[in-house]
């Protein structure tokens, strides 16, 4: 028995690492079953090779199975509770396993969402740079390896060093690493790209004329992406109108009359929690989803939200001493007057910071497209790239203009161009600065700076900027429907509120009773105004990809909302 023991004991001491760990467990349990789900059920290894999971399709539905299998019990124990307490909640464990399954099989769609959205918006710069360098004698391989190193495209990076390792590590010869690559991955036109490249080698056709016109076809593709995307996202701000508005107008008129008709705490309870909980939970849910549907960048600056948290402190210390809470001097304003007032002073701050930042970034952006034009036309007369720099330097371009007079003297001093522009990526906060000037650092640096070569990243650049500018004007319509929305909110609610008290005070005139109308207005009155805040900042996030684009948003709408409730009550026709 003691020999058997330990002999069981070297046994499980020498299992591998893998066999002991939860995928060893899972598929040593479930391994058979997960052969037959796949072969007659599911087909499961397409979808984790486009996620870019390194797990072979068995280990993984085995695990899904042994997990579905660990939280059985919960279950079990939480349908147990449920007949003998009747505690309704519980019944929202009792389908677990059922819940762990539906994760397992939807994260790898998720997974090559995320990893098809993450290459979209820098695919065109990936190609217009493989372009940009195979004007210049650059194969795109190269192109692609020296793209495994660069931080202002994390997607692309991650795909070269794919790549990378296809070739550098097994062996697979670099035509058949990109044919391998385009094969696994979730994104249509990095396939069309990638693939297209490789039977354009082994065909022996004009690689250059190729990547040139696929390029100029993915930007086109990224202009229409960007169309479709606007219209989503304006019909996402539609719909998140339609439902603040009206279900807002059903819960306030239903309000109306249980306040009118009764004076307990329920019907202000229910005001409190529709207005500061479920309110901002939908705007929340309606800002995830936005954020879901727009183009991601790797660079993001975070002044706006600083300036905001100090703001947010500030306006807290206002609103107490406006209302009296902090017993140093009596209630100077209402309640609705204060918290719209602390809402303004909490937004104007970050608003003005994020204005001036978009502003320029915008012009930053617009200078360099300008400089590349005229370093496009200068570079034809034969001078050195640092040569012609120094001459712009003198010329106008905005707010780009002082950056390239700084970039001039530190060229004049003798110090290395990567170096100066470098120092430049780090000053500016424009992810599409960024990019375009590491294109012009690397035109130059690695292909000579050709004119062939400048005058393609020209092109491209006018491209994105023509791409952007659109996306702006197709987006600019829909911020106009929030402010019509906050003035018809206030405007519906305090009439309604108007129209039922009245109608009620006339059937009680002789009755003695008397109806508060007045501190009703007033609850209604603070529930729009935290409405129209939240309304604000969605519009901001669906209209200008930012939350931080809102506050400005947030503050008008807040002052409309008040100045709408002064002005309407006085001029109702009720």
């Amino acid at each position: 028995m003691h020999v058997q023991t330990n002999s069981t004991q070297r046994g499980w001491n020498n299992l591998s690492p893998l066999s002991s760990s939860f995928e060893g467990w899972s598929y040593r349990i479930f391994g058979n079953v997960a052969t037959k789900f796949l072969s007659n059920v599911f087909e499961f290894k397409g979808q984790l090779a486009k996620a870019g999971m390194k797990i072979y399709a068995e280990t993984y539905i085995s695990m899904m199975f042994f997990a579905a299998l660990v939280t059985a019990p919960v279950s079990i124990i939480s349908l147990a509770l449920l007949f003998f307490t009747k505690l309704i909640p519980l019944i929202f464990l009792v389908p677990l396993p059922i819940y762990i399954m539906i994760v397992f099989m939807i994260t790898p769609s998720m997974k090559a969402g995320e990893r098809a959205s993450a290459l979209e918006r820098e695919m065109p710069f990936a190609s217009a740079y493989i372009t940009v360098m195979a004007t210049g004698g650059i194969s795109p391989y190269m192109s692609i390896k020296r793209l495994s190193n660069v931080d202002l495209m994390p997607g692309m990076r991650r795909e070269a060093r794919e790549i990378m390792r296809d070739v550098e590590i097994f062996g697979i010869d670099p035509l058949s690493a990109l044919e391998h690559a385009s094969e696994t991955h979730p994104l249509d036109i990095y396939r069309d790209f990638i693939s297209g490249y490789a039977s354009t080698v082994i065909t022996g056709g004009d690689i250059g004329h190729f990547l040139e016109e696929k390029t100029h076809d993915i930007f086109k593709a990224r202009s229409m992406r960007i169309k479709a995307a606007a219209e989503r996202l304006g019909m996402l701000l539609e719909s998140f109108i339609i439902v603040v508005v009206l279900m807002s107008l059903c819960f306030y008129i239903l309000f109306s009359v249980d306040a009118i008709y009764s004076t307990g705490i329920a019907m202000y309870s229910t005001m409190l929690m529709y207005t500061f909980v479920f309110a901002p939970m939908l705007s929340i849910v309606f800002i995830y989803l936005a954020h879901d549907m727009q183009p991601k960048s790797p660079l993001n600056d975070w002044r706006p939200y600083k300036v905001a948290a100090a703001s947010t402190a500030v306006a807290a210390v206002i609103f107490l001493i406006l209302i009296g809470l902090l017993g140093i001097t009596p209630s100077l304003l209402d309640l609705p007057t204060g918290v719209a007032i602390a809402l303004v002073v909490m937004c104007a701050p970050p608003a003005i910071v994020h204005s001036k930042i978009s502003r320029r970034r915008t012009e930053i952006e617009k200078g360099i497209a300008n400089f590349l034009r005229d370093l496009t036309e200068i570079r034809k007369t034969g001078m050195a790239p640092e040569k012609c720099i120094e001459n712009l330097s003198k010329r106008n371009y905005g707010a780009f203009s002082k950056e390239l007079e700084k970039i001039s003297s530190e060229l004049s001093w003798g110090l290395p161009l990567r170096k100066v522009f470098e120092d430049f990526m780090k000053r500016t906060k424009s992810w599409l600065s960024q990019l375009v000037i590491f294109l012009l650092v690397e035109a130059i640096d690695v292909g000579g700076g050709t004119i062939g070569m400048i005058e393609s990243l020209t092109r491209f650049n006018n491209m994105t900027q023509e791409v952007e500018k659109e996306k702006r004007m197709n987006s600019r319509p829909y911020i106009i429907i929030p402010y019509f929305a906050a003035v018809m909110l206030m405007a519906t609610t305090l009439m309604t509120l108007m129209f039922v008290g009245k109608t009620v005070s006339l059937a009680t005139e002789g009755m003695g009773t008397r109806i508060d109308l007045a501190s009703i207005s007033t609850t209604f009155t603070l529930s729009v105004i935290v409405h129209v805040f939240m309304i604000g900042l969605v519009a901001g996030k669906i209209g200008e990809e930012s939350i931080a684009a809102g506050f400005k948003h947030a503050a008008l709408l807040v002052v409309i909302a008040l100045v709408a409730s002064v002005i309407i009550p006085k001029v109702g026709i009720f």
